[in-house]
């Protein structure tokens, strides 16, 4: 039953963050392209990982490669935080300190319980999913209003600039 219920709920997880990448593609700039590509990364990356070496081991111990992927996930969303003109990333972001926290939280406090490891680092994920697309809706919503505007925060220091000059 658990392990039928991960299933489903993986399914549901790659097609929202596969629908998402494909959106993001489609209608999204720089930051929304560059976060849903690191969430969709993360999916194939994961994927490819567990086809060639089986499942996770139990979540009675810290899970190394898990641990991998969500410490470069957390890098990569720091970065374009530090980088976008939008304020969701920061969001994505501090999501992805949770699940990464996760890891340390099992490797120094030992009678963490297995389902509340297994949940503080996959549920930061939805959360990431609702973010990221209440995200990009704003930046629709807000580029239907505005029209152009930059997306990184250095195009934003250049176009001051430019105006100033």
């Amino acid at each position: 039953m658990f392990q039928e219920l991960i299933e489903s709920r993986l399914l549901v997880q790659n097609l929202a963050t596969a629908l998402l990448f494909l959106i993001a593609i489609w209608k999204g700039k720089g930051p929304e392209r560059a976060c849903a590509g690191t969430m969709f990364a993360m999916i194939l990356v994961d994927r490819g990982y567990h086809a060639v070496f089986g499942p996770s081991p139990t979540f009675e111990v810290i899970d190394a490669w898990h641990l991998l992927l969500d410490t470069g996930a957390l890098f990569a969303f720091v970065l374009i935080a530090l980088k976008a003109n939008r304020f969701y990333p920061l969001v994505l972001a501090a999501a992805q300190l949770v699940a990464f926290s996760a890891h340390l939280v099992r490797m120094l406090v030992e009678p963490v319980s297995s389902l509340s490891y297994f949940l503080l680092y996959t549920t930061p994920f939805w959360f990431q999913l609702i973010v990221l697309a209440g995200g990009m809706a704003h930046h629709f919503h807000r580029s239907s209003i505005l029209g152009r505007y930059p997306d990184w925060r250095d195009q934003l220091m250049v176009d001051q600039r430019a105006r100033l000059s």
